[in-house]
């Protein structure tokens, strides 16, 4: 469980997240856990995931390690680069295909992602639909309570990051599956905000 944000405002996105694990009731603060980091840099773009902790590490493997095609540039580029990374997951790091054989038309890529680079911040959802924000966002176990704190701070606050910290930090207070310290990045955009 988790909580990461994204958020955009003026030259200036923000990807933050939490970096408490879990497993089941177990509670594993970044007290005891030296790789508590959930934000992960691809070249010049920022990723968080969510989803279980062993997803963390393909993703670093992937991304970072082997020589994947990967682009951030735009929805296309995302979802183009999702599907490889959905196939990489499930023929090389043994993902599990979903196990109900409920309605659901696509397989779950059992991740959920938000993207900051320059070009923007974007959100991967499991199911690979990629969608561009254009203030903010977030997902993990206490997207309500971040997404509810950087609204209402939204119109107020003109730094980015002070906004996606109450996100965060609202997500801390109120969801169990969140935990402090939580981490940010800054990445300037090359189309501001009008």
């Amino acid at each position: 469980m988790t909580t990461i944000v994204v958020v955009r405002k003026g030259n200036t996105a923000v990807i933050g997240a939490d970096t408490l694990g879990t497993y089941g009731d177990q509670r594993e603060s970044a007290a005891f856990i030296k790789n508590a980091s959930k934000l992960i840099a691809v070249d010049d773009t920022w990723l968080a995931a969510t989803g279980h902790a062993a997803m963390d590490m393909a993703l670093r493997n992937i991304f970072i390690e082997t020589r994947c095609r990967r682009s951030f540039k735009d929805v296309n580029d995302i979802y183009k680069t999702a599907l490889q990374l959905h196939a990489m997951l499930k023929e090389n790091y043994f993902l599990k295909q979903d196990s109900d054989s409920g309605e659901d038309t696509f397989e779950s890529m059992q991740v959920s992602l938000l993207v900051a680079n320059a070009h923007g911040i974007f959100g991967v959802c499991s199911k690979r639909t990629v969608l561009e924000y254009t203030k903010f966002y977030a997902f993990g176990s206490g997207e309500q309570y971040a997404l509810g704190a950087m609204h209402a701070l939204y119109d107020k606050e003109e730094d980015p990051e002070k906004i996606a910290r109450a996100g965060l930090e609202a997500s801390v207070a109120f969801d169990t599956g969140t935990g402090a310290p939580v981490e940010v990045r800054r990445v300037t955009l090359l189309a501001p905000d009008r």
